[in-house]
């Protein structure tokens, strides 16, 4: 009988560093081991884009993967806690709702969700009847700025509060290249210039440095950021523009000092006339940043929107980032695998930006070819990077198109503008039934699309026929009394800074 395996790979190089980069040479080389040799090449005099990164809750599977202990890398990038997305003046000016992680507080029964039950409540018009936000612990611990778990036994509490980070993405990238180095990653200094593909294959088979050295490898990883030098410029692959529906091209980003000791355990996204503005909590210092478009804002205008909503004074002067939104139309070509922003660039507005290079590398590794790339390996790659992509950005979509703001151009564009089929389709479902067009393979489920959908009052229009049994004002007081329960719970967790202290994650520097 024939041996099934083939010639494994011997040579990976990633060329850039940043997050992606890393998180490519850390999570590859706890795989691979020293079965293969792992290269990165970068350069210091390019650096990276490195702002203030928030994060989705499977970055927690990543670490724990790479063996990333979650204290040390709190210390050494400033991180803290996060539990969701706190959105303001999205679907009218004042209005305020939290896009938090995890489940509902309790399901009142197995056959209805809650979303079904919440707005048949709704119909009783009793006082005070909670918000659709308010049946989610992380509502209350955001208001209260407390968080906490034990970690020897999460229990309940770690399913009603998962978490997600807030941290200093260059540090980020620095902590992982300590641990990818002690596991064989070799670093090399040097700006790639050139890359040489062979006739026959169209593959990559080598890349020149600025200095005339020339790297030889079996597979080439691009992490080289908006440059994508060997994705995009190498092997030609096409960039799918999807501008016609964000809009937003540009973002100017700043520091500014922390104000107070609480710090919130939540990414606050905070709608201007064009675009939004982003507030990302670090231990010493907030991160920000202003998404909008080019189109409807000059840049002055736009850096001042910024610097007139800062909590605290400015760290520094801000700096402009242009962008093109979309994708490259296959992240994997030839042998070469586009991650992070040399595939394509997605707005923040979901914080999916780390997520996608850690999912892509979960695909990867699952798809690991040999020497002789298999077509049917790339080409599963290519059709699930699609999907996901797809998959996010319809949400992102969602938020603009789903707003009933009239006070600017941005917003009347936003509001009347076409959407993917894929979005409307959901959408209309969506407001007839309180259903959505998602599966089990998407990153966003239910509780996600239903807390944006709701936030910005898009509800539905009708009830799960099976509410029929009950009446709503039978159904109000269970909704009341949850409500209640969790900020009663949420008053129990420790302030978000004491919980960091106890744990030893506060950085003293």
């Amino acid at each position: 009988m024939s041996d099934p395996r083939t010639q494994p790979l011997q040579k990976i190089l990633i060329v850039g560093g940043g997050s992606a980069g890393w998180m490519a040479a850390t999570m590859l080389s706890r795989v691979l081991g020293r079965v293969a040799e792992i290269e990165l090449v970068e350069s210091e005099a390019l650096g990276v884009v490195g702002v203030g990164e928030a994060t989705i809750p499977p970055i927690r599977k990543f670490n724990r993967f790479c063996g990333v202990d979650e204290t040390a890398f709190l210390r050494a990038t400033q991180g803290t806690f996060k539990v969701g997305i706190q959105f303001e003046n999205w679907g009218a000016i004042g209005d305020r709702y939290l896009h938090a992680f995890g489940r509902v507080g309790k399901e009142l029964d197995a056959f209805v969700r809650m979303h079904h039950w919440w707005r048949l409540g709704q119909q009783a018009g009793v006082p005070d009847y909670p918000n659709w936000e308010e049946l989610f612990l992380g509502r209350s611990a955001t208001d209260s700025n407390r968080f906490g778990y034990d970690p020897r036994n999460p229990g309940q509490l770690s399913e009603l509060l998962p978490h997600a980070y807030h941290f200093d993405a260059i540090a980020y990238g620095q902590h992982l290249r300590q641990i990818a180095e002690g596991q064989g990653v070799t670093r090399t200094e040097g700006i790639v210039v050139d890359a040489d593909r062979v006739g026959e294959t169209g593959h990559l088979r080598a890349v020149t440095l600025e200095d005339g050295r020339e790297i030889t490898a079996d597979l080439f990883i691009d992490c080289s950021g908006f440059r994508s030098i060997l994705l995009g410029k190498a092997m030609g692959e096409v960039f799918d523009d999807w501008s016609r529906w964000l809009p937003a091209d540009r973002a100017v980003v700043v520091q500014s000092q922390s104000v107070g000791n609480d710090i919130i355990p939540a990414t606050t996204a905070i709608a201007h006339t064009v675009g939004w503005q982003w507030r990302i909590p670090l231990q010493h210092r907030v991160g920000n940043g202003h998404v909008y478009a080019s189109a409807f804002s000059e840049d002055e205008e736009a850096e001042q929107r910024l610097l007139g909503q800062l909590d605290g004074e400015a760290i520094g002067s801000p700096r402009m980032l242009r962008f093109a939104t979309g994708r490259r139309q296959r992240p994997w070509v030839g042998n070469v695998v586009g991650l992070g922003l040399a595939s394509g660039f997605l707005e923040p507005l979901e914080s999916t930006s780390i997520h996608l290079v850690q999912s892509a590398l979960e695909r990867l590794v699952e798809l690991l070819p040999s020497q002789n790339v298999d077509p049917a390996l790339r080409d599963r790659f290519n059709t699930q990077s699609e999907n996901e992509w797809c998959q996010v950005r319809d949400l992102i979509i969602a938020h603009y198109k789903v707003t009933q703001r009239e006070d600017s151009e941005f917003w009347r564009y936003c509001a009347t503008m076409d959407v993917p089929d894929t979005l409307a389709e959901n959408m209309d479902l969506w407001k007839g039934h309180g259903a959505l067009t998602i599966d089990g393979g998407h990153l966003f489920q239910l509780g996600s699309w239903a807390a944006v959908l709701i936030g910005q009052n898009f509800l539905p229009d009708r009830v799960h026929s099976l509410t029929a049994r009950v009446e709503a004002e039978a159904i109000a007081p269970h909704i009341q009394n949850l409500a209640q329960s969790l900020r009663q719970q949420a008053a129990s967790l420790p302030e978000h800074s004491v919980f960091l202290r106890k744990i030893g994650a506060i950085s003293e520097r």
